[in-house]
């Protein structure tokens, strides 16, 4: 219950603070916080003042049996179980059960310190937070500045002690969007960020150190440190940030910098710079920049550049100064490489004899797979054709003519184009346009008695590593 206090001791808050805050405040102005406090009646305890003068000259009031107090027209208010005020410094100390609201924000702690002056609250103790869009807070301390004419157009605060904050994707006043899955499930768009230490500005610019973590229901990133824009849902994570996707085909990412876009609360682009690695079930690549463009969750096309680009994938290897891979599902479809651009393959071992490693070369290759016979997730795209161009190079070991296991037909050439085209993921046929050259040989059986006779060795266990 609350109500007027005498007006002796709402004058004995307001009048002997008045004056020696004002001086604090440039142009010897009124200060812009002048506490105004109530009544509180609890059973037979009813607020009580009690009013001192330090050696110094400061006067010091102590306010015992319920605390409630504002600032006056400012729509913010105090609720404490006790509290003291001193009016040199402008400072009031609220105890136990602290509450302070105001329309954007609301706190409660243990223990507050408000300076009337500069709009400053430092909570401590069991801190826990909510503002108007919804975003939640929950940590040991935290100092807020509350917005200011002259001071500070925006709220402000800092959060020590390893904080959890979690951006809600509502607009100020607006509901939050609900987003369903495939089975018509709610899917949370909340963002929570852990960190050492977490600082925001106008509940909507966040900056994290420290250890971070950060949680969304379609991935999780680790970094040193990390800023996110709730605003404009870009995101920034720096010192050995890593990414892991939550979708039906999870991927790795990381790099030395990672930025992250986002629309309507679904990510869309994520770029790595420096040292940039991705790892998903159907493709390794490694690259000083990956660029990668997701939809629904999957990563959909990757663009790779800067020192030598590399594309691992169970059967073939692909490596140029770029790569532009299309992989929609996360599944692979085909990989366009330029710029001293080859891809590495190793033959049929189930039906040719050879340790040695099938290749194509080019100023530009265009590798296509076939995914659309991919049966289930645990089965991987077979290449379907690699086309080179520009001085293109190819050696391919073919299955022999007798239809059994023995040593390869060997296919090299040279071109302006090359096209080998794949059956079951062996080379079965290689046409080359202008500029043709190479040879065709075929083991005679002498080879073969040789091959034979000779000690054999085990074969390679790395695939396409030569």
């Amino acid at each position: 219950m609350r109500a007027p206090l005498a007006l002796a001791a709402v004058l004995a808050v307001l009048l002997g603070s008045a004056p020696a805050l004002g001086a604090q405040v440039a142009g010897a102005q009124r200060e812009s916080c002048e506490l105004e406090l109530q009544e509180v009646i609890r059973g037979a305890d009813t607020t009580s003042l009690t009013r001192y003068t330090s050696g110094t000259g400061e006067s010091i009031t102590y306010i015992s049996g319920g605390v409630d107090a504002t600032c006056r027209g400012q729509g913010n208010r105090l609720l404490a179980d006790s509290a003291e005020h001193y009016s040199a410094r402008g400072m009031l100390i609220l105890f136990r059960n602290v509450r302070y609201t105001e329309p954007s924000m609301q706190l409660t702690a243990d223990l507050m310190t408000y300076w009337t002056v500069d709009e400053r609250l430092v909570a401590t103790g069991n801190v826990k937070g909510s503002t108007v869009t919804g975003s939640r807070f929950s940590g040991p301390e935290m100092e807020y500045f509350r917005p200011k004419p002259g001071l500070r157009t925006a709220s402000r605060w800092r959060a020590p002690g390893r904080p959890t904050v979690r951006m809600s994707p509502a607009k100020d006043g607006e509901p939050a969007p609900v987003r369903l899955d495939s089975l018509g499930n709610a899917i949370s768009d909340s963002v929570d960020v852990t960190a050492n230490v977490i600082i925001s500005e106008n509940d909507s610019l966040v900056w994290a150190s420290g250890a971070v973590v950060i949680e969304r229901s379609d991935l999780r990133a680790t970094a040193d440190s990390a800023m996110l824009d709730n605003g404009t849902e870009f995101a920034r994570l720096m010192r050995e940030p890593v990414i892991v996707g939550r979708g039906e085909r999870p991927f790795q990412l990381q790099g030395t910098i990672i930025d992250l876009w986002s629309t309507d609360q679904l990510l869309r682009r994520v770029l790595a710079a420096g040292e940039g690695e991705v790892l998903s079930d159907s493709l390794t690549l490694t690259a000083d920049t990956i660029d990668l463009r997701l939809e629904d969750q999957q990563m959909d096309r990757v663009y790779a550049w800067g020192g030598r680009a590399r594309a691992d994938a169970p059967a073939q290897r692909i490596d140029a100064d770029s790569l532009d891979i299309l992989m929609p599902g996360q599944r692979l479809r085909e990989v366009r490489a330029l710029g001293r651009a080859r891809a590495v393959s190793r033959a049929d071992s189930a039906r040719i004899e050879t340790e040695e490693l099938d290749w194509i070369s080019g100023d530009t290759l265009v590798a296509t797979f076939d995914s659309s016979a991919v049966a289930d997730s645990t089965d991987q795209p077979q290449m379907r054709s690699v086309v080179a161009t520009g001085t293109a190079r190819s050696f391919y070991q073919m299955a022999p003519s007798s239809g059994g296991k023995g040593l390869p037909n060997i296919s090299y050439s040279r071109g302006r184009v090359i096209t080998v085209a794949f059956e079951d993921g062996e080379a079965k046929t290689v046409d080359v346009i202008d500029k043709a050259s190479g040879v065709f040989l075929e083991p005679t059986r002498a080879d073969s008695a040789a091959r034979a006779a000779a000690p054999t060795r085990p074969p390679p266990t790395t695939p396409v590593r030569p």
